[in-house]
């Protein structure tokens, strides 16, 4: 009993494919030489052992490449590809991106979704969290950050009443929520829109509580946030969004909700307001329940100046060529 043993397979394999399939330019020989050490034959030649300049000069167009018994997944000349590019390393495939056809929309993010991009990533890579919260507050919560312009005439919650004036009433909440559960040390961030009586302002506000720097055998006692942590922060993501950081004035009147004396702001030039940061007033720390200092920092994205134009203007979007059988007056139903 039993079966008839099959006959070996072979393929027929042009080693151009492995630029046109793998893209990978890889010469003949070495083409040749890899998979006689896999176990394939090559015509007459057997193994990497016999091969010869010689003997493989003899082999014209494609290849008749023996499959070996054990080898039942090769099945046709792309597998033949794959086990080239494989030895090779994938690794050393050159990244080709495609041609952009004419027709295709080229990316259309605005500069302030640029900017708030970068602002995000550099906020993420500096160790803090992303937080999203809510664009409504109540009435008690506005107070301390200048009241709510805006009031919902038909809000889903007395407590969710009032548009945000600042992005930190919400941090706070967020804040508190991580303390009372365990958290030891909380680094939130958020990009989203104040709501002021004038307009909508893009800002990135940022709350920074508990250590620091956790307490330990090497460096004794837990340190908590201050003023000049604060303070890097804001440079840093002003830094990264593009703002002048070099031409930028430090100055004090950061409102009633930051603590006197522990607080700041980042001007270019007396008017032009960046940033606020430092310490929170603890009149507004009690309002949120939240025990010891907490650090914040709000940098206004929409006060940032924009960069000069390099002189580089975008063609304009050509849209799709229209097929010739569709040019025509009568179409066929």
């Amino acid at each position: 009993s039993g079966e008839a043993p099959s006959e070996p397979r072979v393929i027929h394999y042009d080693p151009r494919l492995s630029a046109d399939l793998g893209g990978l330019h890889v010469a003949p020989e070495r083409q040749a030489r890899t998979l006689l050490s896999l176990g394939f034959t090559i015509g007459a030649i057997k193994s990497a052992d016999a091969f010869s300049d010689a003997l493989f000069s003899t082999i014209e167009g494609k290849w008749p490449v023996t499959v070996p018994s054990w080898r039942r997944d090769v099945d046709g000349p792309a597998d033949l590809v794959e086990e080239v590019v494989r030895i090779e390393g994938i690794d050393n495939i050159p990244s080709t991106p495609l041609p952009r056809l004419p027709g295709v929309a080229k990316p259309t993010a605005t500069p302030e979704q640029k900017l708030e991009r970068r602002a995000r990533r550099a906020a993420a890579a500096r160790g803090l969290d992303e937080a999203v919260t809510w664009s409504f507050l109540s009435e008690a919560e506005a107070v301390p950050f200048g009241g709510g312009a805006w009031t919902l005439a038909n809000p889903i919650s007395e407590d969710l009443k009032v548009m945000r004036p600042s992005l930190l009433p919400g941090l706070l909440a967020a804040t508190g929520r991580n303390l009372k559960r365990g958290q030891q040390s909380v680094r939130l961030f958020e990009i989203g829109r104040r709501y002021l009586a004038d307009a909508e302002r893009a800002t990135l506000g940022v709350v920074l509580a508990g250590d620091r720097r956790p307490r330990g055998w090497r460096d004794g006692k837990a340190a908590s946030f201050d003023a000049y942590d604060a303070k890097a922060e804001a440079l840093a993501l002003l830094a990264a969004s593009g703002a002048p950081v070099d031409n930028l004035q430090v100055m004090g009147e950061a409102g009633d909700a930051w603590h006197p004396g522990q607080s700041g702001t980042l001007r270019l030039g007396p008017k032009t307001v960046l940033a606020s940061f430092g310490m929170l007033h603890p009149l507004v720390l009690k309002a949120f329940d939240l025990d010891g200092a907490v650090a914040a920092v709000e940098v206004y994205l929409d006060a940032i100046p924009p960069k000069r134009a390099s002189g580089f203007a975008r063609p304009a979007y050509t849209p799709p060529a229209t097929p010739a059988a569709l040019a025509t007056d009568a179409l066929v139903r």
